[in-house]
């Protein structure tokens, strides 16, 4: 489990979290709502060591994430971004052969063939769309073999087609793992989530 415990963070003078709770589970997909500006993204930053809580903690499996050295973490979670720049001319596939052999899952055909990245595996990833970029960028982050996915705004950039074979895949990927869903997105998906956090 993903445990967030009196969260409390501020950038400057603006506090974005004070005493927050939370939790993630396996076999169960959370959808995180809120405006602009309410920490969304922030927290997938606090959840991944990026930033540290000025106050509270955040545990995963009963380990505090400050404690968990960057490979340990890896084991543990994968985030895909909202934007993953991809300045270098590498191919579609060479970006998803980017992890180590050991830290990806055994098969993920299934995965490129959902997300429509059968015919683009010989393309340079900076000559696709974005939102051609942001299906390899989850693909990357759902090949990692983790516990927990964290995916940032994973439908900002999808037609309709493209964002229901992503929940298809949220909802497998859950039976056996947790997912953090940040999406604006809320009234057409929420009903394929077992949870929303709303925040303020």
């Amino acid at each position: 489990m993903i445990e967030i415990k009196g969260l409390s963070f501020a950038r400057g003078n603006h506090e974005i979290y004070k005493d927050f709770d939370g939790y993630l589970d396996t076999g169960e997909a959370v959808l995180l709502t809120g405006p602009n500006g309410a920490g969304k993204s922030t927290l997938f930053q606090l959840i991944g060591g990026l930033l540290q809580p000025q106050s509270g903690e955040i545990s995963i499996d009963g380990r505090t994430v400050s404690s968990l050295k960057t490979k340990e973490q890896a084991i543990l979670r994968a985030i895909a971004p909202q934007r993953r720049s991809f300045t270098l001319a590498y191919t579609v596939s060479e970006v998803l052969h980017f992890l180590p052999k050991k830290m990806r899952i055994a098969d993920s055909s299934h995965l490129i063939e959902k997300l429509g990245l059968s015919e683009l595996l010989d393309k340079k990833v900076t000559e696709l769309s974005i939102g051609q970029q942001e299906r390899v960028s989850l693909a990357l982050a759902l090949s990692q073999r983790a516990k927990y996915y964290l995916l940032d705004e994973p439908f900002s950039a999808q037609d309709s087609q493209a964002t229901a074979n992503i929940i298809e895949l949220i909802t497998e990927i859950k039976k056996e793992n947790g997912v953090l869903v940040i999406s604006h997105n809320q009234d057409a998906i929420f009903k394929y989530f077992d949870r929303v956090i709303s925040l303020a």
